[in-house]
């Protein structure tokens, strides 16, 4: 499987997720979810603001979602070849795309609650979601970013160690099951804040 030789910093472990994702899916990745968010708040207009948050939140909650509870338990029940060959693909573009894109909703929801005028009264909604969206950028880029990163080192290997694998993807389950967590307590924090609850 490997095509790359193995990292020996965390540095090119980053630059071997981004030749695996492919270089320009990556830049594309990034380019949009944090290139649109900004682009929204330099134009002034809070309803298209509202519109690239709620659009990357979506992305970011079903690819969470999808991730989780669709082809992590379909991968799991692959032939372990099968498998290794998908994440192989599969893990590095996830990297790519979910860590800007946290960047970018959590950003976008900030901008877009200073353009609402929420952070001249904040509510204990706001700081709620402001504490959560910190929470899940700090699990998102500490642990569960070491964890998929070792993950893309392993599957990389002339010889994947597949109780290692296993390891990892437990690892990163448990703290991406804590980021799915905070995604639906930052949810109650925008339904509070939007005054219906």
């Amino acid at each position: 499987m490997a095509s790359i030789d193995q990292p020996t910093s965390h540095r090119e472990e980053l630059g071997l997720i981004v030749d695996l994702a492919d270089q320009q899916f990556a830049i594309v990745a990034v380019l949009v979810t944090i290139g649109a968010p900004v682009v929204a708040y330099l134009s002034g207009i809070a309803s298209l603001m509202f519109y690239v948050h709620v659009a990357l939140g979506a992305f970011w909650f079903g690819l969470d979602f999808f991730f989780k509870f669709v082809l992590g338990p379909a991968l799991d029940a692959a032939p372990e070849d099968a498998a290794g060959s998908v994440n192989h693909h599969l893990i590095p573009k996830i990297v790519a795309v979910a860590e800007p894109l946290s960047v970018g909703v959590i950003g976008s929801g900030i901008g877009l609650a200073f353009m609402l005028g929420y952070w001249a009264n904040p509510s204990i909604w706001l700081w709620g979601a402001l504490v959560i969206g910190v929470l899940m950028l700090i699990n998102g880029f500490g642990p569960l970013h070491l964890v998929t990163t070792r993950m893309v080192v392993e599957l990389n290997k002339e010889d994947p160690d597949g109780e290692r694998l296993d390891a990892l993807f437990g690892q990163a389950m448990q703290w991406g099951l804590l980021q799915t967590v905070l995604m639906l307590a930052i949810i109650v924090m925008m339904v509070g804040l939007r005054g219906l609850l």
